[in-house]
């Protein structure tokens, strides 16, 4: 008997099943690819993005040669651009694209608010403040500045303006004409201080004296001493330098 003839071949469906199994795994290497693509970017979209960002902050806001120069990949095809200006020191924020649409940007908060403005000028003032603290022997524990508003333990206190320029984009850091700042330092409380409050006073004027000797206008000062177990004994609040003099 031919068996041959009666046992079918099972070659060409060997061959389908192959075939449909590499063409599912393209398929999965391409679902893979994509998913990856969207989530992490690519060069062609990334590119787009910040020609879309660049465009967009040049018709939003003329004059300043605004151009992208990063962007970081969100996902879904999604990028935050980051431009800034060849004209303007501060003028930097950040534009968001999603799908090669502008959904928003941050200039309100960067640019106009004073955001880089002020982050720019702090780093400048931090190293005068440090050295004058240093040239006047004076040993504290932390400090920060604190420009038109100071935020203490009940809330936001505005900073006395009265004498100092507001803060304008791309103002030149000028230590003897700062916008409203305020200096809060912290000390450890003398040994054997009977009146806490009249010895952070005092200190005030120690800190003011030795800013008015480095040249440094502040607009206000809070000392806050601290003894045993970083406990807080007293907090001065906002004093205005003019009451220091």
């Amino acid at each position: 008997m031919n068996t041959a003839e009666r046992t079918p071949s099972r070659h060409p469906r060997t061959k389908a099943r192959r075939r449909l199994a590499a063409a599912g795994g393209f398929a999965i290497v391409l679902l893979l690819i994509f998913v990856l693509v969207a989530y992490t970017g690519d060069p062609v979209t990334k590119h787009l993005a910040m020609n879309t960002a660049e465009t967009y902050a040049n018709e939003t806001y003329p004059g300043y040669d605004i151009r992208a120069v990063a962007a970081s990949a969100r996902h879904w095809f999604r990028y935050e651009v980051i431009v800034d200006s060849s004209i303007s020191e501060d003028t930097s924020f950040l534009v968001e694209v999603e799908q090669g649409r502008v959904t928003g940007d941050s200039y309100d908060d960067m640019v106009a608010n004073g955001g880089n403005t002020w982050s720019r000028i702090m780093v400048q003032l931090d190293g005068s403040v440090t050295g004058a603290l240093s040239n006047a022997g004076i040993s504290h524990r932390g400090y920060g500045l604190y420009c038109d508003n100071y935020l203490g333990s009940t809330g936001e206190v505005p900073v006395p303006a009265e004498g100092h320029p507001p803060l304008t984009v791309d103002m030149p850091y000028d230590k003897t004409n700062l916008p409203p700042v305020a200096l809060a330092l912290d000390l450890n409380a003398p040994d054997g201080a009977d009146d806490p409050q009249a010895a952070a006073w005092q200190l005030a004027q120690q800190v003011k004296n030795a800013m008015d000797e480095a040249d440094i206008d502040l607009a206000a000062y809070v000392i806050t001493l601290y003894g045993m177990n970083n406990q807080v004994v007293v907090t001065t609040g906002l004093i205005p330098a003019a009451d220091l003099d």
